[in-house]
């Protein structure tokens, strides 16, 4: 299931990053009322932070990873995303060091009101 949409901005000396997405219309993440259920905002900063990750790897001429989520850390639902809008999400890379990578995001809308903020931790082996 892919939720990211695309990486629009990358800054690795800032290790700021940027993501886009469509949220979905339907699906597990769209509840019977129409309703984008909260995971799916976990689900998409993790799928950003893949993105970053898998962007990284290929600047750097690496060889491909396979990650895996092993934390989710201080995420706060301030907001709830409508089926069909277009979302933002906002990374900055807080820790790295061998296979672990942890990174805070935050998911906006096209109104630039925050929806959730947390922070993500994954594992990664080639």
């Amino acid at each position: 299931m892919l939720l990211a949409g695309a990486l629009t901005f990358r800054d690795r000396p800032g290790n700021l990053s940027v993501v886009t997405a469509t949220a979905p219309t339907g699906g597990v993440f769209v509840g019977p009322g129409g309703q984008v259920f909260p995971e799916y905002l976990v689900e998409l900063v993790a799928q950003g932070m893949a993105a970053v990750n898998g962007y990284d790897a290929i600047t750097d001429n690496d060889p491909a990873t396979r990650g895996f989520l092993v934390g989710i850390d201080r995420f706060v639902w301030s907001g709830a995303a409508v089926a069909g809008e277009e979302l933002r999400v906002e990374l900055v890379k807080t820790f790295e060091f061998g296979p672990v990578t942890v990174m805070s995001g935050k998911v906006f809308n096209a109104g630039d009101v925050l929806l959730a903020e947390g922070e993500i931790k994954a594992w990664e082996q080639t």
